[in-house]
Order: structure tokens, then C-alpha cells, then sequence
């Protein structure tokens, strides 16, 4: 793990510092090392859905030649897009 160095400092109202405190205690961890790791995970998972990607200018190249492609038509996914839901059923 890489060494600690960047501070953060957050204010927070008496009954958040209340909830914080008494999950962490809860789960066996200090409150910064509840509030970090929930932080970081909802953070990471923020980042995981964001809807952008990086590519090599060659795999960029490769969807931009897909993406021009015409359409073929799929009689599968017709079906499936005009049948009925198996919610609406």
C-alpha cells in the first residue's frame, strides 16, 4: 500500500459525524479508514460507469471503421425489439 500523504479535510453536520462514527466502529476500522475506503470505492465505481474510453490511435481507427459500417439487418434482434416486454405480458 502506498504510503499516506495528501490530506482531506470535509465538514460535516453532528449526525453525519454520528452515522460515520458508529459504522466504522461497526466494522472493526478507524472512521478515516471507513470514510477512505467508502470514498474510494463509490469514487472508483464513479469512474468505472463513466460512458468514455481510451484507445491507441489503431484500435480508434478500428471502431470509427466499424461504426461506419452499414447496418445488416438481424431478424433475431427485430423480433426481439418489437415483441412484447415480459414485463408488459
Amino acid at each position: 500500500m502506498a504510503t499516506k500523504t495528501e490530506p482531506l479535510s470535509i465538514r460535516l453536520t453532528p449526525e453525519q459525524d454520528t452515522v460515520l462514527r458508529r459504522a466504522a466502529e461497526l466494522r472493526g476500522e478507524s472512521t478515516n479508514e471507513s470514510v477512505l475506503g467508502n470514498a474510494a470505492g463509490g469514487a472508483q465505481s464513479d469512474l468505472t460507469n463513466l460512458r468514455s474510453f481510451i484507445a491507441a490511435d489503431n484500435e480508434w481507427q478500428y471502431v470509427e471503421t466499424a461504426l461506419s459500417e452499414p447496418v445488416t439487418s438481424n431478424a433475431a434482434m427485430v423480433k426481439l425489439l418489437i415483441s412484447s416486454s415480459v414485463l408488459e405480458r
